[in-house]
């Protein structure tokens, strides 16, 4: 009995050392464990909850909403053209409700066109590529009809209604805009960007419609959830392999090399384990 006391009192006491004596492995070990099950519960919970969960790699209208609501613009004057190219390019349009209290330049105008960078939508997958866009003001007076005109190779999202940009604009007037630089409304004098004053900067407030949102299917579910699952098993696994070394080999330390003379390396013997 009493060696039996010793046999299970000696795994213990090694751990024991081994949290006073590797802190920092301690900390690594709670790391993975904390990770390992907090992997574990987001598995369990994408298996089994009856809330729907929104797809992380599909992109969606919302999320160009999204996008758009933090870019600023700005009207370029009266007379002078967008550069924007449609030739060859296909359409998406998309019919978004704006934010109240909508903003006072859609009161001059109806339509407003220009281009932006495909990175500025969040198409990380084609930077360097420019979308001809155009926002049409529709009949409600609080809703647009957003074009996005793109090549073949940018793909845009689906899952949303259709509009026609110009079914509530017969006579449209229309003006250009350009996107600024992010966090740059005004522009310092002599720099290579164009200016923009005060009365011509302004931002789009897109409402995001809970209908577009693309949602994990039951497939992706269970391909989410099996992934996860892995990745849990595998960091627990990892902490119990560290914390089995600790059982075993914890309380054991080596003594420091003692040289005795040049080109002679002594090493002294690892004390015995505690009893």
């Amino acid at each position: 009995m009493k060696r039996m006391s010793w046999t299970f009192r000696v795994p213990f006491q090694n751990i024991k050392n081994f949290v006073v004596s590797r802190p920092p492995a301690v900390i690594f070990a709670f790391c993975i464990a904390s990770f390992g099950i907090v992997t574990l519960c987001l598995s369990l919970y994408i298996k089994h909850t009856s809330s729907p969960l929104k797809n992380p790699d599909e992109k969606g209208w919302n999320d160009v909403a999204v996008k758009m609501n933090k870019l600023n613009m700005c009207l370029l004057a009266p007379g002078v053209s967008p550069s924007i190219n449609t030739t060859g390019m296909e359409a998406a349009s998309v019919p978004f409700e704006m934010m109240l209290p909508v903003h006072e330049i859609w009161k001059n105008f109806t339509v407003i066109s220009g281009s932006i960078a495909a990175i500025d939508l969040g198409l990380r997958d084609h930077i360097g590529t420019n979308l001809s866009f155009s926002l049409s003001l529709m009949q409600s007076q609080n809703k647009l009809c957003l074009n996005l005109y793109h090549p073949w190779f940018v793909s845009m999202p689906h899952g949303a209604p259709t509009c026609n940009s110009l079914q509530f604009n017969p006579f449209p007037k229309s003006i250009g805009a350009f996107v600024l630089p992010r966090e740059d409304k005004k522009l310092t004098t002599g720099s290579i960007t164009p200016k923009c004053a005060d009365n011509s900067a302004f931002d789009v407030k897109l409402l995001e419609n809970p209908a577009w949102t693309v949602l994990l299917g039951k497939e992706e579910r269970a391909r989410s959830s099996h992934h996860l699952m892995v990745a849990s098993l595998f960091l627990l696994a990892s902490f119990f392999t560290i914390l089995c070394f600790a059982a075993v080999r914890g309380g054991s330390s080596s003594k420091p090399i003692k040289i005795s003379n040049p080109g002679r390396i002594e090493l002294e013997d690892k004390e015995p384990l505690a009893p």
